[in-house]
Parts: structure tokens; sequence; C-alpha cells
């Protein structure tokens, strides 16, 4: 059974915004919020771990799904019960920064890169390695190997290992399990401790929320990014109150001498809370 979602109205989705430790029924969940954890016990860090995919132990009966409706020849499906042992933070918070990264949602901002890529079907171009950086659903991901040919190997990477294994897996199941040439792997952790390969593109979106993880996505870049490579960042303007957004990243990379070029090369238009698609390349040497 699945539930088929508008994405290409021009309203963006409810709850689009992740409220960071703020509650579902707060009134701020629907704008940017402020609320930051305030919690006094320690972060729980994220293991680092890799999940080897095995279709003959993932079963599908009985699961609901919602589509999403990209084209007249392709649709994507993401779960939309997910069983998993972290229902207490969930449902009550969208976000807890080293704790639940938000991966169980589907953030509008995906959207805006799954429409971006099916506008610009040259980007990915040649490549044949694939990073989905904080993969969540892993939609992304599983663009990149439906709309290849061959598909190109990709590499789901999510901060909770309950959302790779419970989420992303299963999605890339329903989604991907009759294509023949298919190289995936998945793997759960912080970005400062798993361990990447080096991409021809890499693919992300709300990932650039605070400071920290600017700090981090930069650091991935900067390591993970081939010479003539590119990377595509979905993102909110501005994150009010953590610090996060395209000016912020913007400056830091050039605060870090990073040597990469940042361009936005889609935006939402909107007045308010705006929406951007950046690029990242590296900056050539003359």
């Amino acid at each position: 059974m699945s539930f088929k979602f508008n994405f290409f109205e021009d309203q963006p989705k409810e709850n689009s915004t992740p409220n960071i430790s703020a509650t579902k029924d707060s009134a701020t969940k629907e704008a940017p919020t402020e609320n930051v954890s305030t919690s006094t016990e320690a972060p729980t860090e994220a293991e680092v771990r890799d999940f080897v995919y095995d279709p003959s132990k993932i079963n599908l009966l009985f699961q609901q799904w919602v589509e999403v409706p990209l084209s007249s020849t392709l649709n994507l499906y993401y779960l939309k019960n997910i069983d998993h042992s972290m229902q207490n933070i969930t449902a009550s918070s969208d976000l807890i920064p080293r704790v639940y990264e938000g991966g169980f949602e589907v953030w509008e901002c995906t959207i805006d890169l799954l429409k971006y890529l099916l506008s610009n079907p040259h980007t990915l171009d040649h490549a044949t390695m694939v990073c989905d950086l904080g993969c969540g659903a892993g939609l992304l991901g599983i663009y990149a190997m439906l709309t290849s040919s061959p598909p190109p190997t990709v590499h789901f990477q999510d901060f909770n290992s309950e959302v790779i294994k419970n989420f992303t897996m299963l999605n890339y199941h329903k989604n991907c399990s009759t294509l023949t040439e298919a190289n995936v792997r998945f793997t759960a952790g912080d970005w400062s401790s798993v361990k990447l390969d080096h991409y021809d593109v890499i693919l992300s979106a709300e990932t650039i929320y605070s400071v920290e993880s600017q700090r981090k996505v930069l650091r991935v870049l900067q390591a993970h990014l081939k010479e003539d490579g590119a990377a595509f960042i979905a993102t909110k303007r501005h994150y009010f109150g953590v610090g996060g957004g395209v000016v912020d990243f913007k400056q830091l990379i050039s605060d870090n001498d990073a040597k990469l070029k940042c361009e936005v090369v889609w935006t939402s238009g909107q007045v308010g809370l705006a929406r951007d698609i950046l690029k990242i390349t590296r900056v050539t040497s003359p």
C-alpha cells in the first residue's frame, strides 16, 4: 500500500523545518526555532558501523509506503510507518544534535534536490562514486542508482544505525531490488569518525543547519570530494538561532581558505524562509 504525496505544488511541506529538541506539539514546530537542547546529559555519539545489504533478509510484506512522483516514468517510495527502538526520542523531538539527527524525516530540501537533479539530468553523468551524505530515507542515492546506466557505486551514510537498518535499507530494497549491477554501501556514524571514500558527486540535504555540522561537512568535502567532483547541498537559507545556512557556510569556506568554490544553483525564490541548492567544487590552480 502506498500514499501519494504531491511534492510538486508550490506549498512547502508542513513542519518541514527541523525543530531542534522541541516537542512535536510545540507551537514553534512550523517555524524556525531557537530551542536548542539544554539537557545536562552527555550526548550519545553514534557508533560507527557498516551494514551489509542482504535482500534475502528484508521482508516488506504489510509495509505502507509514501509515493514521491518525480516524472511520468519514475516514482520513488519511502517507508511510512517505521519500526525502530528510538521511538521515545523521535516522538518528542525532530532532531537532537549528536543523538538523533533527524534521519527518520523527509525534509522538503530533499525534494528540492530531487527536482533539481531531474531538471539537470547531466549532473550525474560519468559519476562512478556517489555519496548520499546524511542520507536519512536515502532518496537522493536511490535516485542516482535508478537514473544512471550503469548505476554508480552509492554510499549511503547517516548518523544513526537505527535509521540505516530500519529506514534507508528498506527504502533502497523497495526501489532498487531489481537492479542487477548495483554496488552499495551503508554506513552509520558521525562524519568525524566514519571511513569515507572519494566521490565524484556528493548529495546532501539539510546538513548545514548549525555551526558544528557546517564544520564537519566542510571537512568531508575537503577530504573526500574528487578533484573534478561536485557536491550539491540543499538547504534552508537561514537556520535561526543555530548559526547555520548559506551565508555562514560560504563564510566558513572563505575563512578556512578551503580551496572550494560555492555557488547557489537554485533558489525557491520565496519571501521569508527561502531554500537554496549549493554546488561546491574544488578551485583548480592556474
